[in-house]
C-alpha cells in the first residue's frame, strides 16, 4: 500500500532525533541487525558445554547460568521467526516491505504512548526486569510524515512462540497475505521510503 504525507508514530532507540530530520529507510539494515549478534557463550565458553560440565551441580541453581541460558533461547527464537519471515517474504511476498530494513511505526499516538509510558515507568524504577529495553538506552516518542510503501500488520501478528523453522514460515505466509483494508486494530506497521521527523513527543534519558 502507497501512502503520502501521511502522519505515524514510533519509538526510536539512540537515534537523537531532532523536527525536521529527514530519513530514508528501505537501503540500510535496521535495529533487527542485532539478531545476528547475540551467542551462546559465557567468558568464549559455549552455554551448552557449561550446562553438561555442570549438570552433577543441577546448573539451574545457579542464577546466572540459568538466566543467560534463557536469553540465548530467546534469542535463537526471535532469529528463528525472522529468518523465517524474511525467507518467506523473499519468495512469496518480494514486493513488501522487509522487516530487516524498515521502519517499524504505529498507528496511533495513543497506542505508542502507551508503551512508552511503561519503558518510562520502568526507567524510573530502575527496574532490570522490562526485557525490550536496556537501562542505558535513550528513547524518543516522535511523529513522522512519510511518503512510501507501507504494510499494516492487523489482523495477524507474529511473536515469539517457540515455533519451529518450518512452523514459523506457515505463520509467515499468513503474516504477509494479511488483508490491509481489515478494519481491525494495527499491531505494527512496516514502512520503506521518506520519512521526515514533524514532533519529539517526550523523551527518557539514561
Amino acid at each position: 500500500m502507497k501512502v503520502k504525507d501521511q502522519i505515524f508514530y514510533q519509538i526510536a532507540t539512540n537515534r537523537n532525533f531532532k523536527v525536521g530530520d529527514k530519513l530514508y529507510f528501505g537501503n540500510e539494515i535496521n535495529g533487527q541487525s542485532r539478531i545476528f549478534n547475540f551467542s551462546f557463550n559465557i567468558d568464549g565458553k559455549p552455554l551448552h558445554e557449561l550446562a553438561f560440565k555442570d549438570l552433577k551441580k543441577r546448573m539451574f541453581r545457579d542464577k546466572n547460568l540459568t538466566f543467560e541460558m534463557a536469553k540465548a533461547l530467546a534469542n535463537y527464537d526471535l532469529f528463528m521467526r525472522e529468518i523465517a519471515l524474511e525467507d518467506v517474504r523473499k519468495e512469496k511476498f518480494p514486493d513488501l516491505p522487509s522487516r530487516f530494513f524498515c521502519m517499524y511505526l504505529s498507528e496511533h499516538k495513543e497506542d505508542m504512548m502507551e508503551t512508552f509510558d511503561k519503558y518510562k515507568k520502568y526507567t524510573l524504577s530502575q527496574s532490570k526486569n522490562f526485557a525490550v529495553r536496556n537501562p542505558g538506552d535513550f528513547y524518543q516518542a516522535i511523529a513522522v510524515k512519510v511518503t512510501g510503501e507501507i504494510f499494516f500488520a492487523k489482523e495477524v501478528g507474529i511473536g515469539r512462540e517457540g515455533l519451529s523453522f518450518n512452523d514459523y514460515k506457515n505463520r509467515a505466509v499468513e503474516y504477509w497475505s494479511q488483508s490491509q483494508t481489515s478494519n481491525e486494530k494495527t499491531k505494527e506497521i512496516l514502512f520503506v521510503g521518506n520519512a521526515e521527523v514533524v514532533e519529539i513527543i517526550d523523551e527518557i534519558r539514561p
